[in-house]
């Protein structure tokens, strides 16, 4: 409100707006303070969003030497045979690199043999009255099953409830129904099945398991040319680390022999270049990061140069880039560093990968390589005072850098700590400019009711307010 309006106001002599006189004086005192202090709060809290995106970089980082961290994570093995028909395979990470040749000619069976025929499925059998049916599989002996529900249906639950090796299931052939009984695969575990009626001498003349529709068989096939023989399809104890699922028999030539399939094992390299490859992208994705946090004429929302000037930016960088640079704590004769497998950093600060490079030292240094990033261990502890590698190292430093008491979250701290001490400030600039309108308003009304009953004051009023007003305006 201008001087010549709050004097013309008073000079009616009534109706004047007190409030709206004191809440301008009051305003123009207090905005530019309160503007100043939520400048600075501001900033803090910019403050604690760029230390959050440099303790985000660093985590996305640590996560990538992650990956390289183990020497499991150099140990995958792309299996591939010429025949996957007849057989799959599947290879662990303690599997070796090698060719196999493997030929199957049998793959195992399960004795299947089918009851006598029923009419239906609830049809009564021994008279209603319970039975027990004896199982033998190879040479031993099974508990006898009881058998309280006589009837076809009855049968199947009890033998599938014995679970004693042999399961059971009910068909309707269409002339009547059977139970077909399924063991185990493998010679060893051909069964038989008989009855025993009240008398324990006597069988149930209505109930027969005598008709075989599959013979048990064992496995037979070849690695290498050796013979080998297993009760399973199943197979994990013939190539270290490798599984063999056996589908069929393999193909045979004109003559009816059978023609060998081809396993090739080799080092999954594949998996392991895209692995260094996000190690390039994690670093690159912080380096950026870092960029942005501390360029002043940055125009990325939120976070371009919250942190411009801060010497904490510079601190982590240098770290980071040691993990990249410095040998590796376990290094090899040819592979000392990340050097050494094609990482480089650039003039611009980039992590760069020479593809050619590593791809040379997985093809002639491999057990080198995994060494230098992994120390050649699996799961090493934080704590081990063992050599890490270059991996394990940096990801020891990193979590150094996150802790707590690292110097991101004290510097975080500080800001939250100076963002209090600013909203306390405001708090009590609001208090002051709450006195400050109570005391314009006392002031104000008592110089509208002398003004009311005294215009011969305007003149001086006049001057009390031009003085005022001008004070606040300078």
């Amino acid at each position: 409100m201008s001087t010549s309006s709050i004097v013309n106001t008073l000079g009616a002599g009534s109706g004047i707006d007190v409030k709206s006189l004191a809440q301008s004086l009051v305003d123009a005192e207090k905005t530019p303070r309160k503007e100043r202090i939520e400048a600075q709060i501001a900033k803090s809290e910019a403050k604690i969003t760029g230390y959050s995106a440099v303790k985000y970089a660093l985590s996305e980082l640590k996560n990538a030497f992650g990956k390289l961290n183990d020497a499991s994570d150099f140990s995958s093995i792309k299996a591939s045979n010429t025949q996957p028909g007849a057989f799959g395979v599947t290879a662990s990470t303690s599997a070796e690199a090698g060719n196999y040749s493997i030929a199957v000619t049998q793959t195992a069976l399960a004795q299947r043999t089918a009851s006598s025929s029923f009419a239906a499925r609830d049809t009564t059998l021994n008279g209603g009255v319970a039975f027990q049916l004896n199982l033998t599989i190879g040479t031993e002996s099974k508990d006898p099953i009881d058998v309280t529900t006589t009837t076809p249906a009855g049968m199947v639950s009890a033998i599938n409830g014995a679970k004693l090796g042999v399961t059971a299931q009910l068909i309707n052939t269409g002339n009547g129904h059977q139970i077909v009984l399924t063991g185990d695969t493998g010679v060893a575990n051909t069964f038989s099945m008989t009855t025993t009626g009240t008398n324990p001498t006597t069988p149930v003349t209505d109930i027969t398991f005598s008709q075989s529709l599959q013979t048990a068989t064992d496995a037979s096939f070849t690695v290498n040319g050796l013979p080998v023989t297993r009760s399973t399809n199943t197979v994990n104890d013939v190539i270290d680390g490798v599984t063999l699922e056996l589908f069929a028999k393999t193909a045979v030539d004109a003559a009816n022999e059978p023609l060998a399939a081809r396993l090739d094992l080799n080092r999954d390299t594949a998996g392991i270049k895209d692995n260094i490859q996000g190690l390039v992208t994690a670093y690159n994705d912080f380096e950026e990061t870092l960029k942005i946090l501390g360029d002043r004429a940055s125009e990325v929302e939120e976070f371009g140069g919250v942190l411009a000037g801060e010497s904490l930016l510079q601190s982590v960088r240098n770290q980071v880039r040691a993990m990249i640079t410095n040998n590796s704590s376990t290094p090899g004769t040819t592979i000392k560093a990340a050097r050494d497998v094609g990482l480089s950093i650039d003039r611009f600060g980039k992590l760069t990968l020479d593809e050619t490079k590593l791809d040379n030292a997985l093809q002639n240094n491999f057990g080198e390589v995994s060494t230098m990033f992994s120390a050649g261990t699996n799961n090493q502890s934080i704590y081990s005072p063992a050599p890490a590698g270059l991996a394990g190292g940096a990801i020891n430093s990193i979590e150094k850098m996150l802790l707590s008491t690292g110097l991101i979250d004290t510097q975080s701290k500080s800001a939250t700590t100076q963002i209090a001490k600013y909203q306390d400030e405001m708090s009590a600039l609001e208090e002051r400019m709450e006195k400050l309108m109570t005391r314009y308003m006392n002031q104000f009304s008592v110089m509208e009711s002398i003004v009311g009953n005294s215009n011969s004051m305007r003149t001086s009023l006049k001057g009390t307010f031009e003085s005022m007003m001008k004070s606040y305006g300078n």
